[in-house]
């Protein structure tokens, strides 16, 4: 209303404190008498008490002088029973307290003395009245009610003068102090009083605007109105006038007839003021005008006229359906926005008009969240909820409802005002994201996180139940071929296809999943394990009759399936996805194309898990440091062999209780799972870090050799690995020897090659390893650019006593010389078979005849082996 906030006032306090002070002298008068009895004879105080208190006193003890001056430092008394001859501080000490502090309360002298010089003294010291000891009830309450009298009179008075003091203080701060204008005109209509509220709402000064006209301060387009108000005013208006009139603020610069800002919108009520009322023609003797200051509402309302201008633009450009309808549901709506059309293909008036229309356009299975969405509105006050709606032609329009309760002041429920959102698109691409997630993307099976979330309930499930499921875990054969030589996008169209013949062979209710790349499960709940059996055999079967054509080519691919049986005593997700892993190999393994029951006892499974195991470790030992390098010496048989030390480096592991573990424990497992090339790399790096830290040894090195895994002769990254550790190195390159074995070479002879000839191009030597193992050794020999043969130890070990073994070990030393190479004999453990190889003409030999794997550490402090020489 424009007035100043009365908490930040200066005036609101001064009102509070007047009415405070009003309150307060009104009911003093009301007020029961407090009374304070002094006395040392605690059944005196008993009975005092007792009697002041029936007769409606509020009552105090103290039982010496000391307790009472205490409490009338605490409290205020109208009355003091006081005994004068108590011990300690006496009465006469308590007489003289309340006179030093001027404190306002009527004594009375109790006292077992007939002393008139003592009553004398009390009563010049303040006592109004003597009471001796003993005395009556009758006694007392009459002594009490004399001093009452005397101090309700006083009373009386002083609450009458204190009430004409505080109204006329009152009256005065309501005329000075009024949040309205106040105007006094004479009958000229100029100001002969103006209040203070004419400095703080217009800017002005009282004292210079007395004796100006009225008309000074209205804006000029308002001065007609005013006039009109002046001259009804005038005419002998007996009622007051009421009229809405601009005024100028100290600050307003007006022209001719501009209304320039800013302006102050007041409401006048003007009443006439006559002398000699009782005269048949009262003369006008001029006005009284209160002008309430209307200027914020009037801009308030003008903001809400635009306000509500633009919530009607935003209504219509909105995408949203805007509504309102009262809090209770069934009731009909009292605004629907006009874009509901757009929506639901109805035009506003017909749901308006229809109440009923509505409910019915609700989907049945929705009508209970549509009735308790309403509910829950009116219990939370905001909330939404999501229905679907039918369109006017057809299909339903998934609604998301956002509605809030708007309340009176105490909290009464008025109407709810809402918002419907066409949701239809975001719920059909949540569904989509839904299926998705458990789906799927190339073949629209279910994916591997559904299908383990399945596989967790029939565990579930079958502890609970004690029944019996089936877990199949298929693999396809081949599929790697298809993949490198038609690409990628025939590998996914494969995959697709047999998608669906895989369908075709599983019960309806089985679940098919393709857990990734060419793996694929199924879970046959409440199956036995004979027809599960009898389901992989079909899948293989299906799978290995089907012909896959891309372009001119046709494959022919196969499936591998582990089947674990899933009962009340399985384990635990894992555990079950890992044993049809193990399965699915073992089925590889023995052919592949065909099904592989797991079994608790099955060696061939614990074989691979136990390989498995040590994958972890391996692993662990990466991670932790563990792995270490031996080094075996390599000893020259005759001489102008190489000069220096020659030796070749072994891989050893300590386990997790410091145990040195032998190679033939984990590279099986490190083979099999893909971890020969990590294992390697980590070899070549730590050998030829150490080389380049021991200078003085390198410079007395021949040669070193390294083992390298089938594995690692045809990854790229750790050969682009060499290549960049050895560049500018020619004084280490000429001294390392990579040994690979003789069937690694083989059976990858092309990436082989490849190797072997870029490394040998830096400098580097080959050396290979169990020549004399495989089938075909001499025919691919002559392909392999090698520098060193190393004769298997099968054949070394043995030639002092088998001539087939010694005939062997001469023909593959002959054949490496003639092409140019030199040989190695492996195993070698004793004199005679040392003196056999140097018969033969063998180059060098290694074995614990010559010397024992140490650790690398002790490898600087060794001296060149000397011919003949056990180490």
């Amino acid at each position: 209303d424009g007035r100043p906030s009365p908490e930040n006032s200066k005036g609101y306090a001064i009102l509070k404190d007047l009415l405070n002070e009003l309150g307060n002298g009104m009911g003093e008068s009301e007020a029961p008498f407090s009374v304070l009895v002094v006395d040392d004879e605690p059944g005196l105080l008993t009975s005092i008490r007792q009697v002041l208190t029936t007769y409606g006193y509020l009552v105090d003890v103290a039982a010496d002088g000391a307790r009472a001056m205490t409490a009338l430092t605490d409290q205020h008394y109208d009355i003091l029973l006081l005994d004068l001859a108590m011990p300690g501080v006496r009465g006469t000490a308590v007489l003289d307290f309340v006179a030093e502090r001027g404190l306002d309360l009527a004594i009375i002298v109790i006292s077992g003395t007939t002393s008139v010089a003592e009553a004398t003294a009390a009563m010049r010291r303040g006592a109004v009245d003597y009471l001796r000891k003993p005395f009556g009830p009758e006694e007392l309450l009459g002594c009490l009610a004399n001093t009452t009298r005397k101090l309700r009179l006083e009373r009386s008075q002083r609450i009458l003068c204190k009430r004409l003091e505080v109204s006329e203080r009152l009256h005065r701060f309501i005329v000075n102090h009024s949040p309205d204008l106040i105007f006094v005109l004479d009958a000229e209509n100029r100001f002969v009083y103006l209040n203070q509220q004419v400095k703080t709402r217009l800017g002005f000064e009282a004292k210079p605007l007395f004796g100006r006209p009225l008309l000074d301060l209205v804006a000029p387009a308002d001065r007609g109105e005013a006039l009109r108000l002046l001259r009804d005013l005038a005419e002998e208006a007996r009622q007051p006038q009421i009229v809405e009139l601009r005024l100028l603020h100290a600050d307003s610069h007006p022209g001719d007839d501009l209304i320039l800002e800013p302006l102050v919108i007041v409401e006048i009520t003007a009443s006439a003021i006559f002398e000699n009322n009782d005269a048949a023609v009262p003369r006008f003797a001029g006005s009284y005008l209160v002008a309430r200051d209307v200027t914020r509402h009037r801009r308030a309302e003008e903001d809400l006229q635009r306000a509500t201008a633009r919530l009607e633009h935003v209504v219509r450009a909105s995408p949203a359906v805007i509504y309102s309808r009262t809090s209770e549901p069934g009731l009909p709506f009292s605004f629907i926005s006009a874009n509901v059309i757009d929506l639901l293909g109805y035009p506003a008036e017909d749901l308006l008009a229809d109440p009923k229309l509505l409910v019915g356009l609700v989907h049945p299975d929705d009508q209970g969240r549509f009735t308790q969405g309403l509910d829950i509105k009116v219990r939370l006050l905001q909330a939404s909820c999501e229905y679907r709606l039918l369109h006017r032609q057809g299909g339903w329009r998934w609604i998301r409802d956002t509605a809030r309760l708007i309340c009176d002041v105490e909290g009464r429920p008025i109407e709810w005002v809402g918002s419907w959102l066409d949701h239809t698109e975001a719920q059909l691409l949540a569904a989509q994201l839904t299926h998705q997630a458990s789906h799927d993307s190339l073949t629209g099976l279910a994916n591997r996180h559904a299908f383990e979330h399945r596989l967790q309930q029939a565990l579930e499930i079958a502890r609970e139940q004690s029944v019996e499921h089936a877990l199949l875990y298929l693999d396809l054969d081949q599929f790697k071929i298809i993949n490198d030589t038609c690409g990628h996008m025939a590998g996914d169209a494969l995959l697709r296809q047999l998608s669906r013949i895989l369908q075709t062979r599983v019960r309806r209710q089985d679940v098919l999943a393709r857990l990734g790349g060419d793996e694929f499960g199924v879970l046959m709940e409440y199956c036995p394990l004979p027809d599960a059996m009898r389901v992989a055999t079909s899948l293989c079967k299906a799978v290995s009759e089907y012909r896959f054509a891309w372009g001119d080519k046709t494959f022919q691919v196969g499936a591998s399936i582990g089947v674990v049986p899933i009962h009340a005593a399985s384990d635990s997700l894992n555990s079950v996805l890992s044993a049809a892993d193990s399965a699915c190999y073992a089925a590889k393994d023995a052919g592949r194309n065909r099904a592989h029951l797991y079994a608790e006892n099955d060696v061939e499974l614990a074989r691979r898990q136990g390989e498995m195991q040590w994958v972890a470790r391996i692993n662990q030992a990466l991670e932790d440091n563990r792995f270490q390098l031996a080094f075996q010496p390599i000893m020259p048989i005759a001489l102008g062999q190489l000069a220096g030390q020659h030796y070749e480096l072994l891989l050893r592991m300590e386990d997790e209780s410091g145990q040195l573990v032998m190679p033939g424990a984990f590279l099986p497992a490190a083979e099999r799972y893909h971890l020969a090339v990590k294992l390697d790399q980590w070899v070549v790096g730590t050998a030829l870090d150490w080389l380049l830290e021991h200078p003085d040894h390198l410079d007395h090195l021949a040669l070193c050799s390294i083992n390298l895994s089938g594995h690692s002769l045809g990854d790229e990254a750790l050969l682009s690995y060499l290549v960049n550790r050895l560049a500018g190195q020619e004084s280490l390159t000429g001294k390392i020897c990579f040994e690979i074995t003789e069937t690694a070479a083989i059976t990858n002879l092309y990436q082989a090659l490849h190797f072997i000839h870029t490394l040998k191009d830096i400098g580097c030597r080959f050396a290979l390893d169990d020549f004399g193992s495989g089938l075909s050794s001499f025919a691919y020999l002559k392909r392999l650019p090698v520098d060193f043969l190393k004769i298997d130890g099968v054949f070394v070990e043995d030639i002092a006593d088998d001539p087939v073994s010694l005939a062997m070990v001469r023909s593959i030393n002959e054949i490496g010389h003639v092409m140019g190479m030199e040989t190695i004999a492996e195993f070698v453990e004793n004199d005679e078979i040392l003196a056999q190889l140097r018969g033969i003409g063998v180059n060098y030999v290694q074995g614990y005849g010559i010397g024992k794997p140490r650790p690398l550490a002790e490898l600087a402090l060794v001296e060149p082996p000397v011919l003949g020489a056990r180490h």
